[in-house]
């Protein structure tokens, strides 16, 4: 992907829409939020925005934002979809399955999948044809 910075934003919606499926977003789902950012996204490449933060906080941003902005959970996944449709050909299938794998590990983080959480990551998977 060339525009990591569009690619980050994206995936804050993503993942807030999975958190928010329930209209609940819980302390758990933001822990392992975090700790997606940290193992899975941090080191994904190594830029940085201007101020020498590492890019993937923006995951973080966004999420905190809609969070703040009590944004709809389909209102955030449609954003991402409406993104992914546009650069699905610079998304290799590698970064398709860490998109997946971080999205099933927040929706995971509560025990159990529940059924509107199921829902977002089934559309994901046949979007992202993986």
């Amino acid at each position: 992907m060339t525009n990591n910075k569009k690619l980050y934003i994206q995936l804050g919606n993503l993942f807030y829409a999975i958190a928010a499926a329930d209209s609940r977003i819980r302390p758990e789902e933001k822990k392992t939020l975090n700790d997606e950012i940290e193992f899975a996204w941090k080191h994904y490449d190594e830029s940085t925005d201007r101020f020498g933060s590492e890019r993937a906080f923006l995951i973080q941003f966004e999420f905190d934002t809609l969070e703040e902005q009590f944004t709809s959970a389909d209102e955030a996944f449609k954003l991402f979809v409406q993104f992914f449709n546009e650069y699905k050909n610079q998304i290799d299938t590698s970064t398709r399955r860490r998109i997946f794998n971080s999205a099933r590990h927040i929706a995971e983080s509560t025990r159990r999948i529940n059924h509107f959480e199921l829902d977002y990551l089934v559309k994901l998977k046949e979007l992202m044809n993986i």
